[in-house]
């Protein structure tokens, strides 16, 4: 797998995203893991993002706002499941935090350390309740190439703070 491909495969209910970095899998888990980290690359193209609060640990909750490049604040919410650092961090998003769960979906986010050096390949699973909330979802709210994006904007900010060190 090439370090500038992200390969993403639609399969029934699943999204599933794949990508090599140039990093080792202990940096990515912690840029995964911080909201230092995440407020600088968190979410698609033109969003940035204000953290409520994060407490990182298996049944943690996350609450986060998106300003989206259109002004509008989207309230969001995850619970963490599973965190096996630095190998796996799992979570649901439930909803924006004020009841409205109009997207809920399970995320897997897997870093292998690869066998070629400081690389680690990144697998991120979203799992939604059928095919037909998969299509909703993506319908209203551009998941799938928000989700392509919002790996893209990881590998940027990667490549910023790897230069910088």
């Amino acid at each position: 797998m090439s370090s500038t491909e992200l390969i993403t495969e639609i399969s029934e209910n699943q999204v599933i995203y794949r990508k090599s970095f140039d990093v080792s899998n202990e940096l990515l888990f912690e840029v995964w893991s911080s909201p230092d980290h995440l407020k600088e690359w968190w979410g698609p193209d033109g969003f940035t993002l204000t953290v409520i609060s994060f407490d990182f640990r298996n049944g943690g909750i996350f609450e986060f706002v998106m300003h989206g490049p259109d002004g509008h604040d989207y309230k969001n919410k995850i619970q963490f499941l599973k965190i096996e650092k630095p190998r796996l961090i799992s979570y649901k998003h439930i909803g924006n935090g004020d009841g409205d769960e109009d997207v809920n979906f399970l995320s897997e986010i897997v870093f292998e350390p690869t066998n070629q050096g400081n690389s680690t390949n990144l697998t991120m699973v979203q799992v939604f309740s059928s095919k037909d909330e998969l299509e909703r979802v993506n319908q209203k709210y551009g998941a799938i190439e928000g989700g392509k994006q919002h790996v893209g904007n990881l590998a940027k900010y990667l490549e910023t703070i790897t230069k910088a060190v």
